[in-house]
């Protein structure tokens, strides 16, 4: 498996986990925090979605150009995430409570999806 697709497959991962977040939120606080939650999943996958477009589109090159496109890779993600959250709240007025709910289920996704790559060491025991 590629790092392209496994940033692809994190990304529905987290679309999946906003849908069931703000559905959860929807039948106990109603529409306008189940919207907020959507919002804040949305900005989450979208932020990582931009991080893996940019990241993976140049194809097999060396380590420092890699490397270069990866640092602007998270200064866009970080720039997209900052601007949305700003939008949410300061323009459309959005609750910050459900907001930050349904973008913590993103980054749960990820932290979640990391922990099987996790390098283990075998101590041998003899």
């Amino acid at each position: 498996m590629t790092g392209k697709s496994t940033a692809y497959r994190i990304v529905v991962a987290q679309l999946g986990a906003t849908i069931l977040v703000a559905g959860g939120i929807f039948p106990i606080w109603g529409a306008a925090p189940a919207l907020a939650a959507l919002v804040g999943g949305l900005i989450g996958a979208g932020a990582n979605l931009a991080f893996a477009l940019l990241a993976f589109h140049g194809g097999v090159q060396g380590a420092r150009p890699v490397l270069r496109r990866f640092y602007l890779a998270e200064a866009i993600k970080f720039l997209v995430t900052a601007g949305s959250f700003l939008l949410a709240i300061a323009w459309w007025r959005l609750a910050a409570l459900p907001l930050l709910a349904g973008y913590a289920s993103t980054l749960l996704i990820y932290w979640l999806a990391l922990l099987p790559s996790v390098p283990t060491v075998k101590v041998d025991r003899a």
